[in-house]
């Protein structure tokens, strides 16, 4: 392969795959004799293994964004329906390399030592969703409750990694039912009637959090209603 194509998609491409045959070889040099080019040019690209492999993950969501544009109708979705396509695509993109995905999600996303891209892409994305929703989504956008959701979606990965029901039916009624509870709560004014009671009873001085964490929470909920 001439060094001029390289590209991140190709190098993951190879990788992927030469990482299932056997993970435990698994290497940049291993990669770049894959690739028949010098290992400096993949350096160039991804300053180590792992970094190749998360990419996976990013691309994955790449494809989740195009699939978005093939769809003509998206723009009407409601909360659940954007949460239920972001969330089935993503199982049916893993689908695709699940060996891949049993041996690396829960050591390079799941549980890595430093928020991933891909993490951050979906955390962004879940964002947006507020934003653009009605009910009480637009008093909690923010990072907060974006984290909650992706740490969510990635334990329903880790069930559906370990699912043995067929067609993964446990891990589709799982999500099924996390995704309504959800959309239920963000889209209906139960966050606002909680805000407005706490909002009274933090005015009396009849409640105050041990947490200084939640004592912020919740005044800045309080005061974003006001």
């Amino acid at each position: 392969m001439a060094s001029e194509k390289l590209t991140k998609n190709k190098i993951c491409e190879s990788a992927v795959s030469l990482y299932v045959e056997d993970p435990s070889r698994f290497s940049i040099t291993s990669l770049a004799k894959e690739l028949s080019v010098p290992r400096a040019d993949i350096y160039k690209i991804f300053s180590t293994k792992n970094a190749v492999l998360r990419f996976y993950y990013q691309d994955c969501f790449g494809h989740y964004l195009k699939k978005i544009e093939e769809l003509e109708d998206y723009q009407e979705f409601s909360l659940e329906e954007k949460l239920s396509h972001l969330v089935y695509t993503h199982f049916e993109l893993f689908q695709q390399e699940k060996e891949f995905v049993e041996d690396t999600f829960k050591d390079l996303i799941a549980n890595a030592s430093a928020k991933s891209k891909f993490q951050e892409m979906l955390e962004t994305r879940i964002n947006t969703f507020l934003s653009e929703s009605q009910g009480d989504a637009s008093l909690v956008k923010g990072s907060f409750v974006a984290q909650l959701f992706v740490m969510g979606l990635f334990h329903l990965m880790e069930f559906w990694l370990q699912d043995d029901s067929d067609d993964a039916e446990q891990t589709m009624e799982l999500t099924d039912k996390m995704i309504s509870f959800a959309s239920e709560l963000l889209s209906s004014q139960i966050l606002s009637r909680g805000i407005d009671l706490g909002r009274v009873l933090w005015g009396q001085n009849l409640i105050r959090l041990r947490s200084q964490g939640l004592n912020l929470l919740v005044k800045a909920l309080i005061e974003r209603k006001t």
